[in-house]
């Protein structure tokens, strides 16, 4: 049983690699952005604010992911 896993396991994560390097969803999103016009610098700004906001709240909560990982490494695990 643990063969079959590790073998599925092999197969999703190299079909998962396929689709990352073949790019076709991130071709049609340039070609649209190339079709408008830049935006202003005050919309950048604020656009980089909220990436900001925005990978802030993903550091949190990867921060409260790992207690409760670690605690099962290292008590029920280990």
């Amino acid at each position: 049983m643990e063969f079959i896993k590790g073998i599925m396991f092999g197969v999703v994560l190299m079909a998962l690699g396929y689709w990352l390097t073949r790019r076709k969803w991130l071709e049609g999103e340039i070609e649209r952005n190339d079709k408008f016009e830049p935006p202003s610098g005050r919309q950048v700004r604020w656009d980089i604010r909220h990436m900001r906001e925005d990978l802030h709240t993903l550091v949190l909560i990867n921060y409260a992911v790992l207690f409760p990982v670690l605690f099962l490494v290292f008590f029920k695990f280990w």
